[in-house]
């Protein structure tokens, strides 16, 4: 592959990454300000042990990959693996906190606005 081939396919990784970590900023924003509206009671219905268990699941993979990349950061330098790790990250971080909106959202009593919930009408068009 030539050095044109390389470079737009760097870009492309870039752009993925940097579009991810937005996503994942947006959905954690979402759901803080869902956490808040959430009825003090129905707190405890939320956090269940299958819950506990997707997020240690989340946490731990999300920490092998970060072992995982310091240990081929110093025994490796192949930036082939650093660019897995990079794509990797982002993608578990936007898993996460979607699984957290997902869960918070049937247990608010005042609901967000339509425009920052309904990821339907994106895929509609005018």
């Amino acid at each position: 592959m030539d050095i044109t081939g390389q470079f737009i396919i760097a870009k492309f990784l870039e752009s993925y990454i940097f579009i991810s970590y937005l996503f994942f900023f947006f959905l954690s924003i979402q759901t803080i300000i869902l956490w808040n509206n959430v009825d003090k009671e129905k707190k405890q219905l939320i956090v269940t042990d299958s819950f506990v268990q997707r997020n240690c699941m989340y946490a731990s993979f999300l920490s092998v990959i970060i072992i995982l990349f310091g240990f081929f950061e110093y025994m490796i330098h192949i930036d082939t693996y650093f660019g897995l790790f990079n794509l990797l990250v982002p993608g578990v971080l936007v898993l996460f906190s979607f699984e957290w909106y997902s869960r918070l959202k049937p247990y608010v009593s005042k609901l967000l606005p339509v425009e920052l919930t309904d990821f339907n009408s994106l895929s509609k068009g005018n």
